[in-house]
């Protein structure tokens, strides 16, 4: 399975934090405030970036994408929820190409890894999709999209799917998930995570654990 550097990282902290910690081999370039009390910090390791979630101090997952974001690791629920791509499994989804064409579509083997399903394989399959809508955040300019995934365990066939609003910047060096529907194996919620300011480095809001936008 693929090395996962920033993850294992911030696992090994505490969960609580004031603010994103940085392992050494990483550098972190964006805070994302979102809805709903979210602050999502990017930090770019190697080749991978790790897009890591806060709610009010608390981590809540991260996302890891391969240089074309593609999704090669993802860790929630303080580890119950965790996987991996298989080693040298190929990307389910390009950015480039939905920027090229207006989609993208695809599949990648990951294999669970912190939880009670352990050892698991998985299907994932991803439908990247983008239209002309534009929007700007913090002085740059989005692409608005749709991205959804639908996870499958080969052993049993139970079924999960997220249904992102996505943003993506023309330079393809920013993708953000926004708001979501989310079907974990049939418990059904809704993510508000819709983006509303970006900190770069040296900026109020950087590296922020919690958003500045009011919270409910």
């Amino acid at each position: 399975m693929m090395r996962i550097v920033g993850i294992l990282v911030l696992m090994a902290g505490p969960v609580m934090a004031q603010t994103v910690p940085v392992p050494e081999s990483c550098e972190a370039f964006a805070t994302v405030h979102k809805d709903s009390c979210v602050a999502t910090s990017y930090l770019r390791c190697g080749d991978q970036v790790d897009a890591v979630s806060y709610m009010s101090g608390k981590l809540t997952d991260t996302h890891s994408f391969g240089p074309d974001w593609d999704m090669v690791a993802y860790f929630a629920d303080d580890g119950r929820m965790q996987i991996e791509a298989e080693a040298g499994s190929t990307p389910e989804a390009s950015l480039t190409t939905a920027f090229e064409t207006g989609e993208s579509v695809g599949e990648r083997a990951v294999v669970m890894t912190g939880s009670v399903l352990s050892g698991n394989e998985i299907d994932v399959q991803s439908k990247l999709a983008f239209g002309d809508e534009t929007v700007e955040i913090s002085g740059t300019t989005f692409r608005v999209g749709t991205l959804t995934r639908v996870m499958t365990v080969r052993k049993n066939g139970v079924r999960s799917q997220y249904d992102f609003e996505v943003f993506a910047s023309e330079d393809k060096t920013l993708f953000i998930e926004g708001s979501a529907d989310v079907d974990l194996f049939g418990r059904k919620s809704r993510l508000e995570w819709t983006p509303r300011k970006i900190a770069y480095p040296d900026e109020p809001g950087f590296l922020a654990v919690t958003s500045d936008i009011a919270c409910d």
